[in-house]
Protein backbone atom coordinates (compact mmCIF):
# COMPACT_ATOMS: atom_id res chain seq x y z
CA UNK A 1 0.00 0.00 0.00
CA UNK A 2 2.12 2.58 -1.22
CA UNK A 3 0.01 5.58 0.31
CA UNK A 4 1.07 4.12 3.86
CA UNK A 5 4.40 3.30 3.35
CA UNK A 6 6.23 6.64 1.35
CA UNK A 7 6.39 10.32 0.10
CA UNK A 8 4.36 11.25 -2.59
CA UNK A 9 4.90 14.06 -4.89
CA UNK A 10 2.11 15.61 -5.75
CA UNK A 11 1.44 17.14 -9.10
CA UNK A 12 0.81 20.63 -7.71
CA UNK A 13 -0.69 22.92 -11.21
CA UNK A 14 -3.30 20.02 -10.73
CA UNK A 15 -4.22 20.01 -7.13
CA UNK A 16 -3.85 23.50 -6.96
CA UNK A 17 -6.70 24.46 -8.88
CA UNK A 18 -9.09 21.65 -7.42
CA UNK A 19 -7.93 22.49 -3.86
CA UNK A 20 -8.91 25.60 -4.47
CA UNK A 21 -11.80 25.48 -6.12
CA UNK A 22 -13.27 22.64 -3.23
CA UNK A 23 -12.16 25.48 -0.15
CA UNK A 24 -15.10 27.17 -1.02
CA UNK A 25 -17.62 24.82 -2.81
CA UNK A 26 -18.03 22.18 0.60
CA UNK A 27 -19.92 24.90 2.86
CA UNK A 28 -21.54 26.64 -0.66
CA UNK A 29 -19.22 29.40 0.15
CA UNK A 30 -18.75 30.46 -3.33
CA UNK A 31 -22.00 31.06 -5.50
CA UNK A 32 -24.51 31.07 -2.95
CA UNK A 33 -25.92 31.88 0.18
CA UNK A 34 -29.31 29.34 0.36
CA UNK A 35 -32.15 30.51 3.18
CA UNK A 36 -32.55 27.54 4.21
CA UNK A 37 -30.39 25.11 6.24
CA UNK A 38 -28.15 21.81 3.94
CA UNK A 39 -30.28 18.52 4.57
CA UNK A 40 -27.01 16.78 5.91
CA UNK A 41 -23.51 17.47 6.86
CA UNK A 42 -21.50 18.35 4.17
CA UNK A 43 -20.05 14.99 2.75
CA UNK A 44 -17.60 13.39 0.34
CA UNK A 45 -18.47 10.85 -1.76
CA UNK A 46 -15.96 8.63 -3.78
CA UNK A 47 -17.10 6.72 -6.69
CA UNK A 48 -14.16 5.02 -7.39
CA UNK A 49 -14.00 3.31 -3.91
CA UNK A 50 -17.59 3.70 -2.81
CA UNK A 51 -17.59 5.05 0.26
CA UNK A 52 -18.33 8.63 1.80
CA UNK A 53 -17.48 10.22 4.65
CA UNK A 54 -18.01 13.67 6.68
CA UNK A 55 -15.97 16.73 5.93
CA UNK A 56 -14.70 18.01 9.40
CA UNK A 57 -15.29 21.53 10.21
CA UNK A 58 -12.69 24.18 8.83
CA UNK A 59 -11.58 21.28 6.02
CA UNK A 60 -12.45 20.63 2.07
CA UNK A 61 -11.94 17.23 0.52
CA UNK A 62 -10.43 16.59 -3.04
CA UNK A 63 -9.91 13.43 -5.21
CA UNK A 64 -8.60 14.38 -8.33
CA UNK A 65 -4.69 15.35 -7.02
CA UNK A 66 -3.84 11.68 -6.51
CA UNK A 67 -5.38 8.92 -8.28
CA UNK A 68 -7.66 6.82 -5.76
CA UNK A 69 -7.22 9.07 -2.98
CA UNK A 70 -9.45 11.74 -1.41
CA UNK A 71 -7.54 13.99 0.33
CA UNK A 72 -9.18 15.63 3.52
CA UNK A 73 -6.99 18.86 4.60
CA UNK A 74 -7.57 22.37 6.42
CA UNK A 75 -9.35 25.37 3.77
CA UNK A 76 -6.72 27.56 5.29
CA UNK A 77 -3.53 25.47 4.08
CA UNK A 78 -1.34 26.76 1.59
CA UNK A 79 0.43 24.51 -0.84
CA UNK A 80 3.63 24.66 -2.67
CA UNK A 81 5.26 22.82 -5.37
CA UNK A 82 7.09 19.54 -4.45
CA UNK A 83 4.83 19.05 -1.65
CA UNK A 84 4.85 15.22 -0.53
CA UNK A 85 2.05 13.49 1.15
CA UNK A 86 4.36 13.65 4.49
CA UNK A 87 4.44 17.69 3.88
CA UNK A 88 0.47 17.32 3.93
CA UNK A 89 0.41 14.87 6.73
CA UNK A 90 2.52 17.61 8.88
CA UNK A 91 -0.07 20.26 8.26
CA UNK A 92 -2.94 18.08 9.20
CA UNK A 93 -4.16 16.38 6.08
CA UNK A 94 -5.83 13.29 6.19
CA UNK A 95 -5.69 10.80 3.31
CA UNK A 96 -8.21 8.09 2.09
CA UNK A 97 -8.44 5.45 -0.49
CA UNK A 98 -9.47 1.82 -1.47
CA UNK A 99 -7.37 -1.14 -0.22
CA UNK A 100 -7.11 -2.60 -4.02
CA UNK A 101 -5.62 -5.72 -2.21
CA UNK A 102 -8.83 -6.60 -0.89
CA UNK A 103 -12.52 -7.11 -1.89
CA UNK A 104 -15.87 -8.87 -1.23
CA UNK A 105 -15.54 -8.25 2.44
CA UNK A 106 -13.51 -11.25 3.74
CA UNK A 107 -12.51 -10.57 7.15
CA UNK A 108 -9.87 -13.19 7.07
CA UNK A 109 -8.08 -12.31 4.40
CA UNK A 110 -9.07 -7.99 5.92
CA UNK A 111 -7.16 -9.53 9.32
CA UNK A 112 -4.06 -11.03 7.58
CA UNK A 113 -3.91 -7.84 5.45
CA UNK A 114 -3.68 -5.18 8.42
CA UNK A 115 -1.21 -7.67 10.53
CA UNK A 116 1.21 -9.10 7.46
CA UNK A 117 1.19 -6.00 5.34
CA UNK A 118 0.18 -2.74 6.59
CA UNK A 119 1.91 -3.03 10.02
CA UNK A 120 4.88 -4.62 8.39
CA UNK A 121 5.31 -1.54 6.33
CA UNK A 122 5.06 0.72 8.96
CA UNK A 123 7.98 -1.34 10.82
CA UNK A 124 9.98 -0.92 7.94
CA UNK A 125 9.44 2.36 7.14
CA UNK A 126 9.53 4.35 10.47
CA UNK A 127 11.76 1.89 12.14
CA UNK A 128 9.49 1.59 15.03
CA UNK A 129 7.20 -0.36 16.82
CA UNK A 130 3.96 -0.68 16.03
CA UNK A 131 0.35 -0.79 17.91
CA UNK A 132 -2.99 -2.23 16.44
CA UNK A 133 -6.04 -1.88 18.29
CA UNK A 134 -9.40 -3.62 17.13
CA UNK A 135 -12.63 -1.31 16.68
CA UNK A 136 -16.20 -1.91 14.91
CA UNK A 137 -17.30 0.86 12.50
CA UNK A 138 -21.01 0.91 11.68
CA UNK A 139 -20.92 -2.56 12.43
CA UNK A 140 -18.10 -4.02 10.34
CA UNK A 141 -14.27 -4.77 11.70
CA UNK A 142 -11.96 -1.54 11.56
CA UNK A 143 -8.46 -1.99 13.06
CA UNK A 144 -6.48 1.11 14.02
CA UNK A 145 -2.52 0.91 13.25
CA UNK A 146 0.32 3.28 14.42
CA UNK A 147 4.30 3.74 14.16
CA UNK A 148 5.14 4.35 17.43
CA UNK A 149 8.40 5.78 18.75
CA UNK A 150 9.56 6.50 22.01
CA UNK A 151 7.38 7.87 24.75
CA UNK A 152 4.93 6.50 22.54
CA UNK A 153 4.97 9.26 19.69
CA UNK A 154 3.07 8.91 16.29
CA UNK A 155 5.05 8.49 13.47
CA UNK A 156 1.85 7.74 11.33
CA UNK A 157 -1.57 6.43 12.45
CA UNK A 158 -3.90 4.25 9.99
CA UNK A 159 -7.55 3.28 10.42
CA UNK A 160 -8.32 0.31 8.38
CA UNK A 161 -11.97 -0.30 7.92
CA UNK A 162 -13.24 -3.56 6.23
CA UNK A 163 -16.34 -2.47 4.53
CA UNK A 164 -17.24 -4.15 1.16
CA UNK A 165 -14.03 -2.27 -0.47
CA UNK A 166 -12.24 -1.92 2.42
CA UNK A 167 -10.85 1.02 3.22
CA UNK A 168 -8.04 3.14 4.70
CA UNK A 169 -7.71 6.21 6.20
CA UNK A 170 -4.31 7.69 6.85
CA UNK A 171 -2.65 10.77 8.91
CA UNK A 172 0.23 11.94 11.05
CA UNK A 173 -1.41 11.68 14.04
CA UNK A 174 -5.15 10.85 15.85
CA UNK A 175 -6.08 14.54 15.25
CA UNK A 176 -10.14 15.28 15.32
CA UNK A 177 -10.00 15.53 11.82
CA UNK A 178 -8.47 11.83 12.07
CA UNK A 179 -11.03 10.55 13.92
CA UNK A 180 -14.15 12.48 11.96
CA UNK A 181 -13.41 10.93 8.79
CA UNK A 182 -12.92 7.20 10.36
CA UNK A 183 -16.02 7.52 12.77
CA UNK A 184 -18.08 8.73 9.78
CA UNK A 185 -16.95 6.61 7.17
CA UNK A 186 -19.48 4.11 5.37
CA UNK A 187 -20.42 2.15 2.39
CA UNK A 188 -21.59 4.26 -0.41
CA UNK A 189 -23.50 0.97 -1.85
CA UNK A 190 -25.40 0.86 1.73
CA UNK A 191 -25.79 4.73 2.93
CA UNK A 192 -29.43 5.89 2.91
CA UNK A 193 -28.03 8.39 0.82
CA UNK A 194 -27.41 6.50 -1.98
CA UNK A 195 -30.95 7.25 -3.91
CA UNK A 196 -30.48 10.91 -3.88
CA UNK A 197 -26.33 10.48 -4.60
CA UNK A 198 -26.83 8.23 -7.73
CA UNK A 199 -29.56 11.08 -8.60
CA UNK A 200 -27.02 13.96 -8.32
CA UNK A 201 -24.23 11.67 -10.28
CA UNK A 202 -26.21 10.55 -13.00
CA UNK A 203 -27.32 14.35 -13.36
CA UNK A 204 -23.00 15.05 -13.44
CA UNK A 205 -22.94 12.85 -15.74
CA UNK A 206 -25.52 14.20 -18.04
CA UNK A 207 -23.63 17.27 -17.92
CA UNK A 208 -20.41 16.47 -18.30
CA UNK A 209 -21.46 14.66 -21.41
CA UNK A 210 -23.39 17.81 -22.93
CA UNK A 211 -19.98 20.02 -22.14
CA UNK A 212 -18.31 17.47 -24.46
CA UNK A 213 -21.27 17.56 -27.69
CA UNK A 214 -21.33 21.64 -26.78
CA UNK A 215 -24.70 21.72 -26.42
CA UNK A 216 -25.03 25.45 -25.03
CA UNK A 217 -29.06 25.88 -25.65
CA UNK A 218 -30.13 22.41 -23.66
CA UNK A 219 -27.57 22.86 -21.08
CA UNK A 220 -28.47 26.63 -20.21
CA UNK A 221 -32.21 25.65 -20.66
CA UNK A 222 -31.94 23.26 -18.12
CA UNK A 223 -29.46 24.75 -15.61
CA UNK A 224 -30.68 26.15 -12.01
CA UNK A 225 -32.52 29.94 -11.62
CA UNK A 226 -29.28 31.03 -10.56
CA UNK A 227 -26.97 30.15 -13.21
CA UNK A 228 -29.83 31.58 -15.94
CA UNK A 229 -29.54 34.82 -13.87
CA UNK A 230 -25.88 35.23 -14.34
CA UNK A 231 -25.03 33.01 -17.72
CA UNK A 232 -25.97 33.74 -21.20
CA UNK A 233 -25.71 31.60 -23.74
CA UNK A 234 -23.06 33.56 -25.34
CA UNK A 235 -21.02 33.65 -22.08
CA UNK A 236 -21.30 29.95 -21.87
CA UNK A 237 -20.53 29.34 -25.35
CA UNK A 238 -17.76 31.36 -24.57
CA UNK A 239 -16.46 28.91 -21.60
CA UNK A 240 -16.88 26.33 -23.38
CA UNK A 241 -15.04 27.38 -26.60
CA UNK A 242 -11.77 28.07 -24.21
CA UNK A 243 -12.08 24.99 -23.13
CA UNK A 244 -12.72 23.03 -25.89
CA UNK A 245 -9.09 21.06 -26.14
CA UNK A 246 -10.25 19.31 -23.26
CA UNK A 247 -13.43 17.84 -24.41
CA UNK A 248 -11.77 15.43 -26.45
CA UNK A 249 -10.57 13.64 -23.43
CA UNK A 250 -12.73 11.14 -21.43
CA UNK A 251 -14.40 12.75 -18.66
CA UNK A 252 -14.05 10.77 -15.41
CA UNK A 253 -16.63 11.73 -12.39
CA UNK A 254 -14.11 10.59 -9.30
CA UNK A 255 -16.45 11.93 -6.42
CA UNK A 256 -17.78 15.34 -5.32
CA UNK A 257 -19.17 17.37 -2.03
CA UNK A 258 -22.42 17.10 -0.87
CA UNK A 259 -24.73 18.18 1.14
CA UNK A 260 -28.16 17.39 0.11
CA UNK A 261 -28.74 20.71 -1.49
CA UNK A 262 -25.82 21.11 -3.67
CA UNK A 263 -23.53 18.45 -5.22
CA UNK A 264 -20.07 19.54 -6.30
CA UNK A 265 -18.96 17.02 -8.82
CA UNK A 266 -14.98 16.80 -9.28
CA UNK A 267 -14.08 15.90 -12.85
CA UNK A 268 -11.09 14.93 -14.27
CA UNK A 269 -10.27 15.10 -17.80
CA UNK A 270 -7.93 12.03 -18.68
CA UNK A 271 -4.30 11.16 -20.55
CA UNK A 272 -5.31 10.93 -23.77
CA UNK A 273 -2.11 11.30 -25.77
CA UNK A 274 1.84 11.07 -24.82
CA UNK A 275 2.74 14.01 -22.67
CA UNK A 276 -0.78 14.81 -21.41
CA UNK A 277 -1.12 15.42 -17.72
CA UNK A 278 -4.78 14.87 -16.16
CA UNK A 279 -6.75 17.82 -15.76
CA UNK A 280 -9.49 18.43 -13.38
CA UNK A 281 -12.72 20.65 -13.52
CA UNK A 282 -15.98 21.05 -11.37
CA UNK A 283 -19.51 20.81 -12.38
CA UNK A 284 -21.56 22.41 -9.37
CA UNK A 285 -25.21 20.48 -9.55
CA UNK A 286 -28.20 22.83 -7.11
CA UNK A 287 -31.64 20.60 -6.61
CA UNK A 288 -34.09 22.49 -7.14
CA UNK A 289 -37.43 20.65 -6.16
CA UNK A 290 -36.75 16.83 -6.71
CA UNK A 291 -33.84 18.08 -9.84
CA UNK A 292 -30.45 18.13 -10.19
CA UNK A 293 -29.51 21.52 -12.32
CA UNK A 294 -26.32 22.81 -13.13
CA UNK A 295 -25.83 25.82 -11.16
CA UNK A 296 -21.77 26.26 -12.07
CA UNK A 297 -18.75 25.56 -14.17
CA UNK A 298 -14.83 25.03 -13.29
CA UNK A 299 -13.03 24.46 -16.17
CA UNK A 300 -9.33 23.95 -17.24
CA UNK A 301 -8.22 26.46 -20.25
Amino acid sequence: MKLARAPRKIYLPLLGLALVLAVGLAYREVWHKPAKPAVVEAKYVSFTGNYLFTIPAKYTANGTAIPDVALVYPKASSLQDGQSLNDLYANGAVAVQPIRELKNDDPQAFNAYVTGVLAAELRKTFKAATDLRPAKQKGVDAVEVSALGGAGKVFRINYAIDLAQPVLVVAQDRSDAFKAVGSSMEDLMKSNLKTDIDQAAQAAKETAQGLKDQKIKELRKNASSGFKKKTTEVQLADTLQKSSQYFQRPISIVGGLYNGEFFIAQLVFEVKAAGDQPVPGVVSLHKEGKTWKLDDLQLPK
